[in-house]
């Protein structure tokens, strides 16, 4: 199967080694490695401007390392609200507990570590001193089982409180792509969706806000922050009998911080999305594989449909970065390259070709993004300027590959089979 999961990283090799990082020219890396971009992110004209970048990082000098070498397959999971993070791991095979345990991102000193049921395949979310972490079989739920989402306090793994999801959301997730986030965190509040239900919860008491049940719809993908609103792409529920409803239309569903719809935009007929991200006000749904790989651009702020593009059959739209929707293409011998579109045209800007390495394992790239920048992560990293395609930094920190990156104390954290290393 093509689609796997997207926090999963497979061991590889033995070995390790840390080599000095080096700009792209092969000269050392000098200078400030976190850079003010000044040019702001290009407006539509018309709203729907995505969330400006203010910077990005242009070089890496290794500040602290946890080791920790798996020897065998394993689930990585990685999240940060900022100051501290999280780190998880699980093995592949079998639904055992993961390992999930708080630091702090300035120094790399642990902070607590507990076991929780988690579902490998999506990411867990943290904002204002909290984690969400989704738990439960990976592939299904039960009423004998259900599935469920658990938050905790980052500084302490403290367990502030739990829910019970009868239909979670299950996004479309991909090896080299950062893990689809199983709800969205906004002002305070977490926001998933349960079959035909949407849901609002306080961040730090479990009490709900907001909710709201659908008639005739449930969710695919999202819910997703989109600016100040809300997006969900949906579809019409085959187990409900509503008339005037055409069941081949998915839509998405924009809506506030009530979880009041706001607008409603249909999608070609039997186009079935099955994922979306989000930059500012611009949300990018698409279906990824299949007979018809498509992806459709939508301001949310007005409902107008930017552009839509066919996607290719290995292709997967990433995160936007500012006015920049990066996209994962294996399609070139099945060896990742990047390309750039412009987020609110869907014009291409540019495309950085597979790596150039010694052997074909070392070519293999992952996706990550952090703190505005595009990074290349595998055997090595690399660090992708996201408005020229541009590397300006290239690192072979291991021979292992796999990896995960996030930003927490002012610094880039990376995960691996190697452990943790903290960047500056």
């Amino acid at each position: 199967m093509r689609r796997l999961s997207a926090v999963a990283a497979l061991v590889i090799t033995t070995g390790c080694g840390m080599l000095p990082g080096t700009a792209s020219s092969g000269e050392p890396a000098e200078g400030p490695h976190r850079v003010a971009v000044e040019e702001p992110a290009r407006s539509s004209g018309d709203g729907g401007r995505p969330a400006a970048v203010e910077h990005h990082w242009v070089g890496l000098h290794q500040a602290w390392q946890v080791e920790q070498i798996d020897e065998e397959p394993m689930r990585y999971g990685l999240v940060s609200d900022g100051e501290r993070f999280v780190a998880l791991r699980q093995k592949i095979d079998g639904e055992g507990a993961a390992e999930v345990t708080g630091y702090d991102g300035a120094t790399g000193k642990r902070l607590w570590r507990k076991s929780l049921p988690w579902v490998g395949d999506s990411s867990p979310v943290a904002a204002d001193g909290t984690i969400v972490v989704p738990l439960g079989r990976t592939h299904a739920s039960s009423v004998d089982e259900p599935a469920q989402f658990a938050a905790l306090d980052l500084a302490t793994g403290e367990e502030r409180w739990r829910a019970r999801v009868k239909s979670r959301v299950f996004m479309t997730s991909s090896l080299n792509l950062p893990a689809p986030d199983p709800g969205a965190i906004l002002d305070g509040v977490f926001y998933y969706a349960d079959g035909p239900k949407l849901y609002g919860r306080d961040l730090a008491t479990g009490k709900i806000r907001y909710q709201r049940k659908s008639k005739s719809h449930k969710a695919v993908a999202g819910p997703l922050a989109a600016g100040d609103k809300l997006v969900v792409v949906v579809k019409p529920d085959l187990m409900v009998d509503t008339e005037g409803i055409d069941y081949g239309i998915d839509s998405l569903a924009v809506l506030n911080k009530k979880l009041t719809p706001v607008r409603q935009v249909d999608f070609p007929k039997d186009a079935a999305p099955d994922a979306v991200v989000t930059g500012g006000d611009i949300a990018v749904a698409y279906v990824a594989g299949g007979d018809d790989p498509r992806m459709w651009a939508i301001d949310t702020s007005t409902g107008k449909r930017l552009w839509d593009q066919p996607l290719g059959e290995y292709q997967d739209p990433g995160p936007p970065l500012g006015d920049v929707l990066p996209i994962m293409d294996a399609s070139v011998n099945h060896q990742q390259q990047f390309v750039g579109r412009d987020l609110l045209t869907g014009k291409q800007l540019w495309k950085l070709g597979p790596r150039d390495a010694e052997n074909v394992l070392d070519r293999g790239r992952a996706m990550g993004v952090a703190d505005g920048t595009l990074f290349g992560l595998g055997h090595g990293v690399e660090i992708v300027d996201p408005e020229t395609g541009k590397v300006t930094f290239r690192h072979q920190f291991t021979p292992r590959g796999g990896g995960l990156v996030t930003a927490a104390g002012g610094r880039i954290v990376i995960y691996n089979h190697d452990g943790l290393m903290g960047f500056d």
